[in-house]
């Protein structure tokens, strides 16, 4: 008991310290608009595929009357005058997009704040449902009610995505256009002694007047035709693509953890 007092009591503080440095880095960061001057494509190959990209996207800001000059590493190629949101962290004197919010945090800082909200969570649920006393009475009905959980949680997200997903492409500013694929990416995936590869296109289209070069989030299994054309969805409002897996997939796998969850529950009541 005074074990688990003690570890929650850390959880607690550590939950506490991170969430208030988390907050604290994005009350420091200043919001700024920076304005594209140059973008460069930077590339390394291998067996005529692409192994590593990105754009050096040089920009410039105003920052308290001054003009500065800066280069961001973006994934996608800005056109020249392309305004970027950005934060600027004032300590570090760094620029960095919100999906770069990683490099002005410390390295533990998101591991240990899940961890600790996450053991505090089920230490939560252990004490609000007496599951201790579950544990030792009834280890069978403790383990099922831990999967029925586990499957529902499994279930309801591939629901909710599939659902999400089908909705978001059917939005109005989201429009069919005819993409160019300029280059392919090429990912190593490892598993144990195998070896296979992924393949990424990298389209290229036209959209609200910007040129857009974006690399597919999807990866294949064999690699597509250079310079062939095809259809893809994009956003109007962003300027990128919207790409799903097949979410008929996953409406079907989430019911599957549904019906394993209810199968679950109706066994457990069963046999009391």
């Amino acid at each position: 008991m005074l074990i688990s007092i003690i570890i929650m009591m850390a959880c607690f503080v550590t939950v506490t310290f991170e969430l208030g440095y988390v907050l604290y880095v994005f009350h420091t960061c200043r919001s700024i608009k920076c304005v594209v001057t140059a973008s460069k494509k930077v590339c390394a190959r291998e067996d005529g595929f692409l192994i590593k990209e990105y754009w050096k996207t040089e920009v410039e800001f105003t920052l308290n009357g001054d003009v500065r000059h800066t280069a961001l590493e973006t994934s996608t190629y800005c056109q020249k005058g392309q305004v970027l949101g950005c934060y600027y962290h004032p300590k570090k004197d760094l620029v960095f997009r919100k999906r770069d919010i990683k490099r002005v945090l410390r390295s533990y800082s998101l591991p240990a704040l899940t961890i600790g909200l996450l053991f505090m969570m089920l230490y939560s649920l252990f004490k609000l449902t007496s599951l201790g006393n579950i544990i030792i009475g009834h280890a069978f009905e403790a383990v099922g009610i831990l999967l029925i959980v586990v499957f529902a949680s499994f279930g309801v997200g591939f629901i909710v995505y599939a659902v999400s997903a089908f909705r978001h492409t059917r939005e109005s500013r989201v429009t069919q256009i005819d993409a160019k694929i300029t280059d392919i990416v090429r990912k190593t995936k490892r598993h144990r002694e195998t070896k296979r590869y992924l393949y990424y296109p990298i389209y290229s289209y036209k959209l609200g007047g910007f040129e857009h070069s974006v690399r597919s989030k999807l990866g294949r299994e064999t690699p597509p035709k250079k310079d062939s054309t095809e259809r893809v969805l994009a956003d109007t409002k962003k300027g990128g693509l919207v790409e799903y897996k097949d979410m008929s997939s996953s409406f079907v796998m989430g019911l599957c953890f549904l019906v394993i969850a209810w199968l679950l529950l109706y066994t457990i009541a069963f046999m009391k």
